[in-house]
């Protein structure tokens, strides 16, 4: 597949009709309870063309034949968003005409499950997307049904919902996949002008690339994060991993580790670890500080490693681009497209990697 055909898959094309411009706001964000954005007064009952839902939560034990309401929006029953944990373990959400749900065994008591819900006027762009983040496990489920959302559909209608989910949020617009590896806009990557910032990249520039090779920059996309619960992202502290400058990056993001103990260990100079498996160590941790950040997806015309000071960062593959939209993942790609540019260590591994450098007395620098 070619990779403006696989980028097309993830956009509008001209002919599609485009949903009228949103302001991007939040409506109201939760954490443990506690208002992190407050609902403006305004009216609840406005029509929105897209709103999303976002929620997370720990599973509760099961009532032994009864279904357990998670969540339950203030409007009438028959237009308020329900979620249900049922007692075979599938998740379950109703919002109006629109019923989905998970396979039995999805949701165990005690494991962590995120939800991104999101509600679409024209029934084009609707997707109910469960992930167990114990397991890990993920379905994303589509009704294909229009339904012009109103507030008070996802606002809780009891102030006990919240303590159930951990993380709740509401946005009045269609908010898109973001577990893909992106960088805050303020990390400095090397190019052949010098060093620039993410926010100021541009389709076409050349990025260099750990090897100093030039790499032209074909797609790069900002989006909003909730960066709260299991979805905050890593704070990467200089002088650790090679860096003179703190970045922020997505836990999905892919940093290049190499030196006698990765040689020692895996068999390999290089290798790649996710950022989420990277907090174990010393200068890498969750950020919480902020509940909404952009944050920078890029991708090169070959998949590599771009220089952010003297750390390699992945880009993402044409696969990732694919895959996390929420049309699923496409077969038909080249492997080329799909293979990351160097061996990936599974959680496993990147823990035995991180105590390994600490016996050593030699941080992941």
């Amino acid at each position: 597949m070619s990779l403006a055909r696989a980028l097309s898959i993830a956009s509008p094309t001209r002919d599609t009709p485009r949903a009228p411009v949103t302001d991007g706001r939040w409506a109201a964000i939760w954490r443990n309870g506690h208002a992190m954005i407050r609902l403006a007064p305004r009216a609840t009952s406005q029509p929105l063309f897209d709103m999303t839902l976002c929620l997370e939560f720990t599973v509760p034990p099961p009532r032994r034949g009864t279904a357990l309401r998670l969540w339950q929006g203030a409007a009438d029953p028959d237009r308020a968003i329900c979620l249900y944990a049922m007692p075979d373990g599938a998740l379950r959400l109703v919002h109006g005409e629109i019923d989905i749900s998970t396979e039995a065994g999805f949701a165990r008591s005690g494991e962590t499950v995120t939800l991104r819900y999101r509600s679409c006027a024209r029934g084009r762009a609707d997707i109910a997307d469960f992930s167990n983040a114990d397991r890990p496990l993920r379905r994303r489920l589509r009704a294909g049904l229009p339904h012009l959302a109103r507030l008070d559909e996802a606002l809780p209608r009891d102030p006990r919902f919240l303590s159930i989910c951990h993380v709740a949020a509401i946005a009045e617009f269609g908010l898109l996949p973001t577990d893909l590896p992106a960088l805050d806009g303020n990390a400095i990557l090397q190019t052949t002008r010098g060093p620039v910032a993410a926010r100021n990249l541009k389709p076409g520039m050349h990025l260099l690339t750990v090897t100093g090779q030039p790499m032209p920059l074909r797609w790069i996309e900002a989006r909003p994060r909730l960066c709260l619960g299991r979805n905050a992202p890593v704070l990467m502290r200089a002088p650790y991993f090679g860096l003179t400058h703190d970045i922020c990056v997505t836990p999905e993001t892919r940093v290049l580790r190499s030196g006698p103990a990765v040689e020692y260990i895996f068999d390999h100079e290089m290798v790649l670890m996710a950022a989420s498996d990277m907090t174990a160590s010393p200068g890498a941790f969750r950020d919480r500080r902020e509940p909404v950040r952009y944050f920078f997806h890029l991708m090169l015309d070959d998949h590599a490693c771009v220089s952010v000071d003297r750390c390699g960062v992945e880009t993402a593959l044409l696969a990732d681009v694919v895959a996390a939209t929420d049309h699923g993942p496409r077969p038909n790609l080249s492997e080329a497209d799909r293979t990351p540019c160097l061996p990936v260590l599974d959680r496993a591994g990147a823990q035995a990697l991180i105590s390994a450098s600490a016996k050593g007395r030699r941080s992941l620098i």
